[in-house]
């Protein structure tokens, strides 16, 4: 299997200068002869396991498919919606923000963002934990009392996650050091000791090339810390992983399990989004073995039916094409659609609320009238 940084100083700089040029125009995909011929996807930066997954599998689509594809990065929540927002990008790989778009919670309860209409496209797993050196006393979740905690810029989801983690060592926010940062300058921050842990997820290469630099180790959880965690992270669940940074042959630790999705627009067209869905599929013996994750992108593994935000026509019909949208599934995507309207509904009351109320007013309302 090749290390996510090996992949990225071969196939990762295909990626990252030829297809740059491969999309010339603001347009975010093309399906041509009902074969989808070019893509834009935003993600998280180029040091990251997130960028390397679908590096590897924009690799591996191009290379049987013919499909030219344009990866776009950004550090930020909104800053990874935007392009899918306006256009420039048709797809995109997120952290939870596709579910704060979908609420409009933490950035997106804005006059400027509110409700979005995002869709899953296809749902890869992904391992994510805390990682700290040996320089620091840090063993358990305990232990992070008094520590130098990343508070990353603009990204509510890994701040959320943070929080869970603390909740599970009997901690809050005020019992920390918070260190903002963002996502991406994390590792050199472990490395020099502004920062006493991070979080990402478990294969980045960054944290890779932190290993080769300092003695690295995962902090320890225990699957009873789950219930706790997904008291204020609903969407995720522990388990173990290997072949990380500072694991020595078969040695496992546990993290955070969940999925971090491709996504969309309600409004992509159906056509070019189950065309995009069916290249992952089709092409998954190309990439199965690119990265430490890529195994997860396997319709086997991935997540196929939806939790918090429905999904996109385009896979529905794909699952059903392969037997695998039960009656369950349906039912719970109706529920979403049903959220989706009412939380537009809800919206439009909030009209006349003062900018500097928004947000609260916006709790409020949901508190009061959806279900949780």
């Amino acid at each position: 299997m090749m290390r996510r940084r090996d992949f990225l100083g071969a196939g990762g700089l295909l990626l990252g200068s030829a297809l740059l040029s491969a999309c010339g125009t603001a347009k975010g995909a093309v399906l041509r002869d009902g074969r989808l011929a070019m893509a834009v996807v935003a993600t998280y930066g180029t040091g990251t396991a997130t960028y390397a997954d679908v590096a590897a599998v924009a690799n591996a689509m191009t290379n049987a498919k013919d499909v030219n594809i344009r990866i776009v990065t950004s550090d930020t929540a909104i800053g990874r919606m935007t392009p899918l927002r306006s256009g420039q990008a048709t797809f995109a790989r997120t952290g939870d923000e596709y579910i704060f778009a979908f609420e409009a919670e933490h950035e997106f309860a804005t006059r400027e963002w509110g409700p979005q209409p995002t869709r899953v496209v296809w749902g890869p797993v992904a391992p994510h934990s805390l990682l700290t050196t040996s320089r620091t006393a840090i063993v358990d979740l305990a232990d992070l009392r008094g520590k130098k905690i990343p508070l990353i810029t603009a990204n509510p989801s890994v701040n959320g996650k943070i929080t869970s983690f603390l909740a599970a060592g009997g901690l809050t926010r005020e019992d920390v050091e918070l260190v903002p940062i963002s996502y991406g300058e994390q590792a050199d921050a472990l490395k020099s000791g502004k920062l006493d842990i991070l979080f990402q997820q478990v294969y980045g290469s960054s944290l890779f090339e932190l290993e080769s630099a300092a003695t690295v180790r995962w902090v320890e959880l225990d699957e009873k810390d789950e219930a706790t965690i997904r008291e204020t992270s609903p969407s995720v669940r522990l388990g173990s992983f290997t072949g990380a940074p500072g694991q020595k042959g078969s040695g496992s630790d546990i993290g955070m399990i969940y999925s971090v999705p491709l996504i969309s627009y309600a409004e992509s067209d159906d056509d070019l989004v189950y065309a995009f869905a069916r290249d992952i599929v089709d092409t998954y013996p190309a990439y199965e073995k690119a990265t430490a994750t890529t195994p997860d992108w396997g319709i086997d593994e991935a997540m196929t039916a939806p939790v918090q935000v429905p999904f996109h026509p385009g896979l529905i019909r794909l699952l059903e094409e392969r037997d695998m949208w039960p009656e369950s599934s349906q039912r719970r995507q109706d529920e979403l659609l049903q959220r989706e309207e009412q939380l537009a509904r809800g919206w439009q009351a909030m009209a006349d609320v003062s900018d500097d109320e928004l947000a609260a007013a916006w709790a409020t309302w949901k508190k009061e009238n959806l279900d949780d």
